[in-house]
């Protein structure tokens, strides 16, 4: 009997092709209403993401009869594959098309045309190859209508609700009560039984999904900072209908950011900012619930869900991850090639499987890429070395990965991802003996060396170290397991690699500057999360074992009576709570403290309301932006103020070139500015100041700096100011 309408692999395939066949007549249907004018608003938009993100998955897993793989597997397949088949039938009709007399591949008709007869011959093909398994589906109402499941599913929409009070009201109330919801629901379920069991990968699912809302859907406009490059390169697609895959950049090489938005935005009907707000942090969502399928096969239940709730603690999940939509997609795929790695069944099958998302984390994330060849190398080194039997990590498939790899990044944008990293690799080897002494050739150092600007800041860094600590007791208890053969060998193997990532992160100069060490450790949790838990149990074990041994304490809590405490105040410092409910001058937390930037007199300091704002643009910055894109003279350059690498309002809403946008340094550091435009946004007009990225400035100075904007205005003589609505003015020459 199936109990979950999910496992659709273990219906009567007939039933299944009825359903399937429903599914698509409505989307076709909403589709044409859509095109002639008729649009059906939520529905199109909800039928739309279960056609694109679940059916092609499902019908390929009857293809390959997988069955009985429970709920979660069942999920988390059929959406990878999904993805999967979304983009590498995007990127075939882009390159086929154009030859049969079809100019826009990537728009709605074809589209639309091309999905309904691939998945009906699919289903053909599914039918024919699946036609005598038969399971009657069976649905549990109960269940599903059932107070837990009611409960959990609030949670993401208190991230709705609460993001809007935000964005409207500058009231952030309703998302503290979220994050503190958040924090008691985590202790409940590590302390007590009072949720089962069952419910657990739908509270991993939910508060996910609750914290990525929170803070993607603040504003409405895209946030944070490579997403506007993303969305640039976005837009280069879903505006001409065609991707260009000879454009010499790193992100035009990731499908996951050019043919698969640029597809959901057609067929669903929805702009690209919701496509990157909304939809890829549902898919984001699902990686916590693969690790949480994971870490079960090693660990009790309980010990599963602390190691996914301190994943998901870690701020880079939830305040940096909805601003890195390639990573996202390529994190999902890295997850899934975790769950197949650590699973024992090595059919034909399942290697399919291994490829099929192999391929495409490499059309997804050109860095987790190379990250992935490492740890396959490394994985399949230390398995020889422990003498395990290995299943998915062979020399074949390390093997054809990487000639997957090297061949995708050869021949797609002009090879701009493998010159980056071969540039990169270059750049370490000349430097190596130059900078080896010097640690600001390390990103990690500048983490580690930086002084605390508050006490609770001190607080904070001080539970990261005692993180960095259980997973070091955590390692040091699972190698000492070898001799007892208790400890996992393959998992074993994959955690070297990532403490190998760490280790080089802090002894390679430049190493950690491709992803930044925040997002290194933030990888490295994924397979490392549960060494934290276990180090955890093991120092509180040894200590109370020292106590009773020098005191004679006759009682000794559980250990999970202190962890969960530590974990629940881990959380609540990295999403920025204790800050924001202490007035704490020194804020990270963008949707918690927007509400602080434009208050002359809030308790945060300038600094952080600069940095905040200037990754969060503005409605005015963002009209500006599009009103210069469409009166501006394309052979002139554009002259303005970054914090970081670019202007986001002006790479995301003006479509302007990281090329053609013109730095403007703090004047003693600044050439004259030449025949252009000058573009001021909200920092300058209204804060009136300008800002010197410290990418412009040395190694050892990571502070931006910041100056008083009227230090440009002499630039500015002889120059006309052509637009201005409040918050921002653009001048030219006249």
């Amino acid at each position: 009997m199936i109990d979950n309408p999910l496992q659709m692999n273990d219906w009567g395939i007939k039933f299944f092709l009825k359903v399937v066949l429903v599914v698509q007549l409505v989307m076709l249907g909403l589709t044409g209403l859509s095109t002639l004018g008729f649009e059906i608003p939520v529905l199109h938009q909800i039928v739309g993401f279960i056609y694109l993100s679940f059916i092609p998955g499902l019908i390929i897993l009857r293809i390959l009869r997988l069955h009985q793989l429970g709920s979660i597997r069942t999920l988390l397949y059929s959406v990878g594959l999904s993805l999967a088949f979304d983009m590498f039938l995007g990127f075939l009709i882009n390159l086929l098309y154009p030859h049969i007399g079809i100019p826009r591949p990537i728009s709605t008709l074809p589209l639309i045309i091309t999905c309904a007869v691939v998945l009906g011959l699919l289903c053909f093909v599914a039918y024919i190859r699946d036609k005598g398994f038969s399971t009657p589906p069976h649905f549990n109402v109960h269940e599903l209508l059932s107070p837990p499941v009611l409960f959990f599913i609030l949670l993401p929409l208190l991230a709705i609700v609460g993001t809007q009070l935000v964005n409207s009201y500058a009231n952030n109330a309703l998302l503290l009560i979220l994050i503190a919801l958040i924090a008691v629901i985590g202790l409940v379920i590590m302390l007590t039984k009072f949720i089962h069991v069952r419910f657990y990968p739908l509270a991993v699912f939910s508060i996910a999904l609750a914290l990525l809302w929170h803070s993607s859907l603040i504003s409405q406009y895209l946030t944070g900072w490579d997403i506007f490059t993303e969305y640039y390169y976005y837009s280069q697609v879903a505006q001409p209908g065609l991707w260009n895959s000879t454009l010499p950049h790193n992100y035009n090489a990731a499908l996951s950011i050019t043919v698969l938005p640029a597809t959901f935005s057609q067929l669903l009907n929805m702009g690209g900012e919701q496509v990157f707000k909304i939809i890829y942090p549902v898919w984001y969502a699902l990686v916590p619930v693969a690790l949480y399928a994971i870490y079960s096969k090693y660990l009790s239940t309980k010990q599963a869900f602390s190691a996914t709730f301190f994943f998901m603690s870690i701020y880079v999940f939830y305040l940096i991850m909805p601003s890195l939509a390639r990573q996202m997609v390529g994190q999902l795929f890295c997850a899934l090639l975790i769950m197949l790695i650590t699973d024992r069944e090595a059919t034909s099958s399942m290697k399919t499987l291994f490829i099929v998302f192999g391929a495409s984390l490499v059309v997804s994330h050109y860095a987790l890429s190379y990250i992935y060849i490492g740890f396959l190398v490394l994985s399949l080194i230390m398995l020889h070395l422990l003498r395990e039997k290995r299943f998915h990590i062979t020399t074949y498939s390390v093997a054809l990965f990487s000639v997957i790899c090297l061949a995708w990044y050869m021949y797609v944008s002009s090879a701009a991802p493998l010159a980056a990293v071969v540039h990169l690799g270059k750049h370490i080897y000349e430097n190596l003996s130059l900078e080896f002494l010097n640690p600001f050739s390390r990103d990690v150092s500048l983490h580690l060396l930086a002084t605390s600007t508050s006490a609770l800041h001190l607080a904070n860094r001080i539970l990261y170290y005692l993180m960095l600590l259980f997973m070091a007791a955590g390692a040091l208890r699972v190698v000492s397991g070898l001799r007892q053969r208790e400890s996992p060998k393959t998992y074993l193997a994959l955690a070297i690699g990532n403490y190998i990532l760490l280790a080089a992160c802090v002894i390679i100069p430049f190493f950690g500057e491709q992803l930044g060490t925040q997002r290194m450790f933030h990888l490295s949790a994924i397979v490392l999360a549960p060494f934290a838990i276990l180090g955890a149990e093991a120092t509180f074990n040894a200590s109370c074992r020292v106590a009773r041994s020098t005191t004679r304490l006759a009682f000794q809590p559980r250990a999970r009576m202190v962890i969960s405490p530590i974990l629940a105040l881990f959380f609540l410092f990295n999403s920025g709570f204790a800050y924001e409910v202490a007035h704490d001058p020194w804020v990270d937390s963008l949707p918690l403290s927007l509400t602080a930037i434009e208050d002359r007199e809030s308790h945060v300091y300038f600094e952080n309301k600069v940095n905040l704002r200037s990754i969060c643009p503005t409605e005015q910055e963002a009209l500006g932006a599009r009103w210069l894109a469409e009166h501006m003279n394309r052979t002139r350059d554009v002259y303005a103020t970054p914090l970081y690498y670019e202007v986001p309002a002006l790479r995301a809403y003006g479509l302007i070139p990281k090329e053609q946008t013109i730095p403007i340094l703090d004047p003693p550091l600044s050439t004259d500015v030449k025949d252009g435009y000058v573009y001021l946004g909200y920092v300058n007009v209204v804060f009136g100041y300008g800002v010197t990225s410290y990418t412009f400035l040395p190694k050892s100075a990571r502070k931006a700096s910041i100056w008083d904007i009227s230090r440009i205005y002499p630039l500015l003589d002889n120059r006309v100011k052509a637009y201005t609505n409040g918050a921002t003015e653009i001048y030219c020459s006249p």
